[in-house]
């Protein structure tokens, strides 16, 4: 386990490990883990460049005032988006694209509560918001953080080490509804356009976390292989209190129970193990910058010659002999190998997660299910990438 001290005492260590003007994009800055997060991350970064992703614009005259008053020398810029349409995704790759040449840190958090109902381009919207579009942002984003000189890392906090089976003839995660529409196993998938809050399927909420976090793993590893001078980390945050029960509209009080169950069953009882927001905002920087993760170019994996930077300067923040916090396990089990899946801690997964992914890459679902991302991509967008 890294400690919070631990994790603190790299945090500090940014403004003399990180040059001037980093730049970074948090997608889902709005509100909860990614508010924090950039918060901490214009806190300790040197003038940084920072582009946040969200839908409501007077939160974001709120954050970027909070931004300016945190640190006076950086540049902040609010992007507004409706992230469930790939076609919005494009949109807003396309603005970051039109003003930078590279990006040291994609930090993505998106997600949502409600379930049941499907987008206007045929996603089953939870998994949209919380798969697809992170996915095509990486994608689209990723020659960017390939330039970058220094920190080459994205960062998209989900389900890390809570890896499991996947249920391979239902990707999209349609009969493993986390708040379903119905008293049945299967909600309609097209039918229901409002995603009303009725009655939990408690037996399927621990299946959806499994599902949709080895399907996020599984795509990193897939991403890797074609940018081997990125690092990616799967984080699972644990408990934090934030504001994403709020998409979920019931007209009783007995809707705030009903959020408690399915939060209980996916992270574990709320109570002690409840993590401060604001101390979150300084695990997840951590995760977004210390060299315990770094790419596997420069992680002792494979090595690469003649790619004009010292890699070893883009793994972010370095490590200090003597504090006890080394290089992480990757997702593949291997030290520094590029893809992490990690806890709240800054540990990796334990052996039952690593066996349960491998029987994955064994079945090649790494390859059909990448096969698959790109052909939902090129079904609603008309291109692999932007």
């Amino acid at each position: 386990m890294v400690t919070l001290e631990q994790m603190r005492s790299s945090n500090a260590r940014i403004p003399e490990c990180l040059p001037p003007g980093v730049v970074a994009v948090f997608v889902g800055g709005t509100g909860g883990i990614g508010e924090a997060t950039m918060k901490q991350f214009a806190k300790h970064a040197v003038q940084p460049r920072i582009y946040f992703v969200g839908r409501s614009e007077r939160a974001a005259v709120r954050i970027t005032a909070e931004l300016t008053t945190i640190n006076p020398g950086g540049q902040y810029h609010f992007i507004p988006a409706d992230l469930s349409l790939l076609q919005n995704v494009d949109e807003v790759c396309y603005e970051i694209q039109s003003h930078e040449t590279l990006i040291n840190l994609l930090f993505l958090t998106p997600g949502t509560m409600v379930t049941g109902k499907e987008t206007p381009e045929h996603l089953y919207y939870p998994t949209a918001v919380t798969y697809y579009a992170r996915i095509r942002l990486i994608v689209n984003l990723l020659p960017l953080l390939q330039k970058a000189p220094s920190l080459r890392r994205v960062v998209t906090v989900f389900g890390g080490t809570k890896e499991g089976p996947l249920s391979v003839g239902d990707l999209q995660g349609r009969s493993l509804g986390l708040l379903t529409t119905t008293s049945t196993p299967k909600p309609p998938p097209t039918t229901n356009t409002t995603g009303t809050l009725t009655k939990p399927n408690p037996s399927h909420l621990v299946q959806l976390r499994a599902h949709t976090s080895s399907m996020m793993t599984l795509a990193l590893e897939s991403l890797a292989l074609e940018a081997p001078d990125v690092s990616f980390v799967h984080s699972f945050p644990g408990f934090v209190r934030t504001h994403l029960g709020r998409e979920v509209r019931a007209a009783s009080a007995s809707a705030v129970g009903l959020v408690k169950v399915v939060l209980n069953k996916v992270v574990g009882p709320i109570g002690g193990g409840t993590i401060p927001l604001a101390e979150a905002g300084e695990r997840q920087l951590f995760v977004a910058t210390s060299g315990r993760f770094p790419a596997r170019w420069c992680g002792g994996g494979e090595g690469v010659e003649g790619s004009g930077v010292a890699v070893a300067s883009t793994a972010g923040v370095g490590l200090v002999e003597g504090e006890g916090v080394g290089v992480a396990r990757g997702s593949d089990a291997r030290a520094g190998s590029g893809v992490y899946s990690v806890n709240f801690d800054g540990e990796a997964q334990g052996v039952k997660v690593e066996e349960a992914v491998q029987r994955l890459r064994d079945a090649d679902l790494v390859r059909r299910l990448w096969l698959h991302t790109v052909g939902e991509f090129v079904r609603v967008t008309g291109t692999e990438f932007v």
